[in-house]
């Protein structure tokens, strides 16, 4: 069935608005909540380390940023995805929190690939098996900001089920997301502290970007959406068109010969046509082609 979500991306706008301690950053992003409250979004994604965003290293401070972000998940009813630093016995990681919308923490992501100057700090890198986090509207993933440079560990999130991958980030990523968006099949939610941040569709469009006069841009996500290759099954979307017409949407990518099928009607299912039709996805069949590969090479 259709599972549409709605998403919102969040900028901390750096640039144009100038924080002057944390309580400015709480102030902005619950200024957003409010403005964002009447769309009743399912998740809401704050950029990397929102809190001190702006703010001097002398003033990174540990905080009761987790509590913040649980609060607003709690007041709200919302899923919130909160970017923090985290001090620890061992040191301080970068950590986005996944919270439901009772404001209970329900996973976590410690970046895993920090910078050189983070490092420098007393920086703490995440452990590089991260799998995605069941929350009520999916199978998320997370990647933040430097993760965007070590693309196969999206594609390791994607193999694993992600159905949405979130990126808090201090820089946008550009035509890096759009990649990453594109061959994984997956749409990706960007918040970032400059500008813009967006949402991305599993082809790696644009939906929705932040601009000088919006901060925080929303869109409706329908995870039910499947990518499926061309090869052996094309020919099938004859008979796809023919019995469900309008009620399915098929969009064709020719020169990747790729084709993807969603939901246009709320009681179509695409795992249930892929089953009546035989269809098989583009990640299952590149699975099945890899593992037939490995036998003939005697692997």
């Amino acid at each position: 069935m259709a599972r549409p979500v709605r998403v919102v991306a969040v900028s901390m706008a750096r640039g144009l608005r100038r924080a002057q301690c944390r309580q400015d950053n709480y102030d902005y992003i619950a200024s957003v909540f409010e403005d964002a409250a009447p769309l009743h979004p399912d998740l809401v994604v704050l950029p990397e380390v929102f809190a001190v965003s702006d703010l001097p290293e002398r003033m990174w401070l540990p905080g009761p940023d987790a509590e913040f972000v649980c609060g607003l998940a709690r007041k709200y009813g919302v899923n919130v995805a909160g970017c923090i630093f985290d001090w620890r016995a061992d040191g301080c990681y970068n950590t986005t929190l996944l919270v439901g919308r009772d404001g209970a923490v329900v996973g976590r992501y410690d970046k895993v690939h920090q910078t050189e100057p983070a490092l420098a700090r007393g920086g703490r890198c995440g452990a590089a098996d991260h799998e995605p986090v069941a929350m009520d509207i999916g199978r998320v993933g997370v990647r933040t900001c430097f993760d965007a440079n070590w693309p196969e560990e999206w594609g390791r999130l994607a193999a694993q089920g992600a159905e949405i991958i979130l990126f808090p980030s201090a820089y946008p990523g550009g035509r890096v997301l759009e990649s990453l968006a594109l061959l994984y099949h997956v749409p990706i939610v960007a918040s970032v502290q400059m500008m813009p941040a967006g949402i991305l569709d599993g082809a790696g469009r644009w939906l929705a970007r932040t601009d000088r006069f919006s901060w925080w841009v929303s869109a409706t996500l329908d995870l039910e959406r499947t990518v499926f290759h061309w090869d052996f099954q094309g020919e099938k979307l004859r008979a796809v068109r023919a019995k469900y017409g309008a009620r399915v949407r098929i969009e064709t990518f020719g020169e990747e010969a790729w084709f993807a099928l969603e939901p246009a009607a709320p009681d179509v299912s695409i795992p249930e046509i892929a089953r009546e039709f035989g269809l098989v996805t583009h990640r299952e069949y590149m699975a099945r082609v890899e593992r037939v590969c490995a036998r003939g090479a005697g692997v």
